[in-house]
């Protein structure tokens, strides 16, 4: 009976391992291996497989043994330091041996004269390293030579003109000195002072040296920008020649019954003009002032129009505003409402200005020199170094 039952199981085994199929799908990897290759050895099984890196790491001694694992950064500073003893070698390469044997032949047969020769090639070879300068650099030299020439002149020209300047400047303060004392007198001479304000102007004239000076000088006032402790530009009318002079730059308000003009102030600064007129009037009344205030232009007079040998500048004003003495401001408004002056300068420093009413146009220019005479076209402006300090005083603050 068991022999019946081993022989069932040993058939339907058979029977089940009959059924199954084997394709691609169904069999494992391992098997599916087998069937994609034919049967051969291992050496033919592993032999395509690529050869790992590791041996690029390996240096490996002449008996074929592992020296040690080297890593690219220690490949490359291997490397480097090759090159460069390669370079160290070759820098200090030695001479050819037949170059060598010359040499000893020609220490053993040297001679006093040869000695001599070797001295003096030794000599020319130090002697040709010396630099020979071309044609070119000795025109360049030829060059600097008359450079230097120039700049030499352009210096002492600077100095002489700075030695001039300096006489200037104490020319100046005498002329202006006298000119005070001039103003201080009861009886004034006219013609003693216009001869000393010509001087002043024939001292401070540019024409001698061809050296225009007066239109920076007074464009650096008029444009003058103080800073917090400073004050702009401040003068005061020392002198005038008439009414009509006056009358030109001012209000003319001191025309009017019972007023005195006091003093008139002129303020510069940020290319304007400001005036200041104090004008007292008799009574138990306040002492007025009125200030214009006005845009400044100056361009330079041509030889044609003064006929004079003496540099000199226009300035035109533009005046648009007015405030007059209770304080209230009246503005020009319209352009044929602004009131152009025009004024000659012919002298103008930090210390004084000397201006003149220009001629009328008509006439041409100047036909007789306006510092001559009784000078009735001058306005002397001196330096007010406390303006308003001095408005204060005249109760015009």
């Amino acid at each position: 009976m068991s022999n019946c039952l081993t022989i069932i199981l040993l058939l339907a085994v058979a029977a089940g391992t009959s059924t199954t199929t084997t394709h691609a799908f169904t069999t494992p990897l391992s098997q599916r291996q087998h069937l994609l290759r034919p049967a051969v050895g291992n050496t033919a099984l592993f032999g395509g497989k690529r050869r790992g890196r590791l041996t690029n790491n390996v240096s490996v001694d002449e008996d074929g043994k592992v020296a040690r694992i080297m890593t690219k950064k220690q490949k490359q500073t291997l490397g480097n330091s090759k090159m460069k003893k390669q370079k160290g070698e070759k820098a200090t390469a030695a001479i050819s041996p037949l170059l060598a044997e010359w040499a000893k032949e020609g220490d053993d047969s040297s001679t006093p004269a040869s000695a001599s020769s070797q001295s003096a090639s030794t000599s020319s070879s130090v002697t040709s390293t010396v630099f020979v300068p071309f044609d070119a650099d000795d025109d360049d030299d030829n060059g600097n030579k008359k450079s230097k020439r120039k700049t030499n002149k352009k210096d002492q020209q600077r100095s002489q003109r700075a030695a001039l300047s300096a006489a200037q400047s104490q020319q100046i303060d005498a002329l202006l000195d006298q000119i005070d004392d001039l103003l201080q007198t009861n009886n004034l001479d006219r013609v003693e002072l216009v001869s000393y304000i010509s001087s002043l102007v024939q001292v401070g004239s540019s024409s001698s040296n061809n050296d225009q000076v007066l239109l920076p000088t007074l464009k650096s006032i008029v444009s003058t920008k103080p800073r917090k402790d400073e004050q702009l530009p401040s003068f005061r009318l020392a002198w005038v020649g008439s009414d009509p002079a006056i009358c030109h730059i001012g209000t003319s308000l001191h025309k009017v019954p019972l007023a005195r003009l006091q003093e008139v102030f002129l303020s510069l600064g940020y290319n304007r003009w400001e005036l200041f007129e104090v004008i007292r009037i008799l009574g138990p009344f306040p002492t007025v002032r009125n200030t214009l205030r006005g845009d400044v232009k100056l361009s330079k007079l041509p030889s044609s129009t003064t006929k004079l040998n003496r540099e000199g500048v226009r300035m035109q004003i533009s005046y648009t505003s007015m405030v007059d003495g209770t304080g209230k401001e009246i503005l020009a408004g319209k352009a044929d409402n602004i009131k152009y002056v025009d004024l000659d300068i012919w002298f103008a420093n930090e210390k004084v200005i000397v201006a003149t009413v220009p001629p009328i146009e008509e006439d041409g220019g100047y036909e007789q020199d306006p510092l001559k005479g009784d000078g009735s076209n001058v306005l002397l402006f001196v330096q007010e170094e406390n303006l308003d300090e001095q408005l204060e005083k005249l109760r015009a603050a």
